[in-house]
């Protein structure tokens, strides 16, 4: 059934893929005949308007030539008037304006200095703007009278030093002769000189400026590169089309757009004008655009209906093969609520773990309070009686008994708090191992059997109990896992090897740094791992485990932790002979140590200590232990009574429980360091949290001990901050 899904899959994947490459050459396809389509469209438009300047440029060139004619003739006319009456008095002047009221606004006689001699209207010329060679007597021009208005002139120099000028409505001539051509929706007509001075343009504000220059004035901010280099084949007297960007000078902030213009010059004698059509280019395109897609929406409904049926059909297919999958998917929708049930007893279970370890704190404490007085006062007897005494022994069972449940406690924990020391310290190996042998024994179902073979003394290393405890317990789970339910066994082995069994595991050079190393083997007989497995097991989120059923975190974090210690982890496996863990530890010169009753000379009745704690068993056994030690001991039940007795005792050391009447002893030993600087200030703690390892760090309690405590403790924690100081 499996290999039959993966064959449908595929067979979709392929599918899948097969429709990808026909849509992208379907799309490529489109897109090429669009574009050529689009290009003919606006080559063809581009041809019209290039037509269109052309036949206008024909037509302003007859037309100044019209004027040429017209201002020669009033000239001869006004010759033969001298001839007959001796006078010029250029009366013509004004009969050729009232025969001519279309497009003449007036005509001028000027003499040399541009002074007014004759006019109809009476205005003379204020400023020329453009002027434009046509021969050595005639200029056309654009000038602003004396009422302020921008007009054509057509001006021809006398021999007298006069001139006479024909005065041109561009108004009138625009609106008759040009504004009619349509181009677009905001496309217009625009005639200049051979300077790019503007002659006519549907917009009046625009007369008489510099394309370039004067838009630069009036808009600093704007980027006329690609109109400039337009302009610059325009005035060399080019003709073309040319694409480019520029903007609607009239519209609300100048928006930039492209466009398409088509020029042409229009020679009148020796000079030029430029005549301009020009186009926005989405009047071109969008329509373009436009016929397209509908063209596109056809073709699609013609694709849409072939498709339908060809899916029609496809239906029927998958409708018949569906059929025949209905049991294998009710089979495996059964199979799935089976796991769906098996996950949720797990998560329940975790839950129940979960709860367990949240108790163990509270249970740790309560065990504590019992454990103190049994183990003081069992130690006391021990002490007081004769060594071969029936009585002595009673005491030593009670003594070693309490001790047992004292490691006990200690071991759960360090199983379920989270590991807080960022310091590490010198632990003794084989003490260690063998309480993480328990541990192991402790979660080993019936079938897996744990060996241990611990060839240790008093070998130290510098760690982290609660770490060792993981890497040790992480590793003997992810066995009892490998061995399932058949019968199998975990050997755990101990022992002090020199660097040269590290370089043979390791197969390089090892530091020369550390003399000796702690081996621990950790062996399985069970699945065992294939070879692609193994060169994985240390990564994070990796596991072969089902369902959800582990997070891939374990060894990754073993790794992790063998590293912080310096130390180095391998594993060997083969599939079928089960797998092995060695780690390699670091041996440190420093023996783990116990205070011993020689601390009893030490003190010489000198050291005054102030032990609070709610429990007045605790105090009564510590206030003995004490004093056969010749120690002072100040006991309080609260931290009213001791800031009383600090006031009025002098104290060398303060040693309170973590909490007293449900008052932080944090908090308290805080308080006292301004009022007492020297006091040494020590928590007894049930398990060390993030607050009391923040609070040593920052000088607020110098040292901490685990409860259960005894007086040997207490006094190796005083000792120590004494050294420190």
């Amino acid at each position: 059934m499996n290999i039959l899904m993966e064959i449908r899959k595929y067979k979709a994947a392929l599918m899948s893929l097969v429709m990808t490459a026909v849509l992208i050459v379907f799309s490529c396809l489109v897109f090429s005949i669009w574009k050529e389509y689009k290009e003919a469209i606006i080559n063809n438009q581009k041809k019209q308007m290039l037509l269109t300047t052309q036949t206008m440029g024909d037509n302003l060139k007859a037309f100044i030539e019209g004027y040429q004619e017209d201002i020669n003739s009033l000239c001869a006319m006004e010759d033969a008037n001298y001839e007959r009456t001796g006078v010029k008095n250029w009366n013509v002047l004004a009969e050729y304006v009232n025969y001519h009221t279309r497009y003449v606004y007036d005509a001028i006689l000027e003499d040399k200095n541009g002074k007014l001699l004759k006019s109809l209207h009476g205005y003379g010329v204020k400023q020329v703007y453009s002027t434009t060679g046509i021969n050595d007597e005639m200029s056309f021009r654009q000038c602003k009278l004396e009422n302020g208005e921008m007009y054509l002139l057509v001006k021809k120099n006398l021999p007298d030093g006069n001139s006479v000028s024909i005065v041109i409505n561009t108004k009138s001539y625009y609106d008759s002769l040009v504004s009619n051509i349509r181009l677009g929706t905001n496309g217009y007509v625009v005639i200049k000189d051979s300077h790019g001075n503007i002659l006519v343009h549907p917009q009046k504000s625009q007369w008489g400026i510099n394309v370039i220059s004067g838009r630069q004035v009036m808009f600093p901010e704007v980027d006329l590169t690609s109109l400039k280099k337009m302009i610059e084949r325009q005035n060399r007297g080019e003709t073309g089309v040319a694409e480019y960007y520029s903007y609607w000078w009239s519209d609300p902030g100048v928006p930039e757009v492209k466009k398409i213009s088509a020029f042409s010059p229009a020679f009148i004698g020796g000079g030029f004008l430029v005549v301009s059509a020009v186009i926005d280019y989405n009047d071109i395109y969008i329509p373009v655009a436009a016929g397209f897609f509908k063209i596109g929406l056809v073709s699609l409904g013609i694709v849409a209906v072939v498709l339908g049926m060809v899916f029609y059909i496809g239906a029927l297919w998958l409708q018949k093969r569906k059929d025949r999958e209905e049991i294998a998917y009710l089979l495996e929708l059964n199979k799935i609520l089976e796991e769906m049930h098996q996950s949720e007893e797990t998560i329940a279970h975790q839950q129940r773990l979960q709860i367990m370890g949240t108790m163990t704190g509270g249970i740790a404490h309560e065990f504590n309070n019992l454990l103190t007085p049994i183990m003081g006062y069992a130690e006391l007897l021990m002490v007081e009686l004769p060594d071969d005494s029936e009585t002595y022994d009673n005491a030593m069972e009670i003594y070693e008994a309490s001790a047992k449940a004292k490691e006990i406690i200690q071991q759960i924990s360090s199983l379920s708090r989270k590991n807080m020391e960022t310091a590490y310290k010198s632990i003794n190996a084989a003490k260690v191992l063998r309480r993480a042998v328990k541990m192991v024994i402790s979660v080993c179902p019936v079938n897996v059997h744990v060996e241990e073979e611990i060839i240790l003394s008093e070998e130290c290393f510098l760690g982290n109990e609660t770490q060792m405890n993981q890497v040790i317990l992480n590793i003997c789970v992810n066995a009892i896992h490998a061995i399932g339910h058949s019968e199998g066994t975990i050997r755990i082995r101990a022992s002090n090897v020199n660097p040269y069994d590290l370089e043979q595991l390791k197969q390089s050079a090892v530091s020369g740094e550390w003399s000796s190393y702690i081996r621990i083997d950790i062996s399985d007989n069970g699945e065992g791992m294939s070879e692609d497995i193994l060169k994985q097991i240390f990564d994070p989120f990796f596991t072969t485990k089902k369902n959800g059923a582990g997070t891939g975190l374990g060894l990754s974090l073993v790794e992790q932790i063998i590293h912080s210690h310096k130390g180095h982890i391998f594993a060997e496996s083969s599939t079928g002979t089960g797998s092995v863990f060695h780690i390699f530890l670091p041996v440190i010169e420093q023996k783990e140590q116990e205070v011993s009753q020689t601390l009893e000379t030490d003190t010489d009745g000198a050291l005054r200590l102030l032990i609070i704690d709610d429990n007045p068993k605790v105090l009564k056994l510590l206030e003995k232990s004490f004093g056969k030690l010749k120690v002072t001991v100040f006991s309080c039940m609260n931290f009213e009574e001791a800031r009383k007795t600090l006031k009025e005792q002098e104290v060398d050391a303060v040693v309170t429980e973590q909490y007293v009447a449900g008052k932080s002893g944090t908090d308290f030993c805080m308080s006292l360091q301004g009022s007492y600087p020297e006091l040494i200030r020590i928590i007894m703690a049930d398990r060390v949290t993030k607050e009391i390892v923040e609070a040593k760090q920052r000088k607020i309690i110098d040292d901490y001990i685990d409860k259960p405590v005894s007086d040997s403790a207490i006094l190796k924690s005083v000792k120590n901050c004494i050294e420190k100081i």
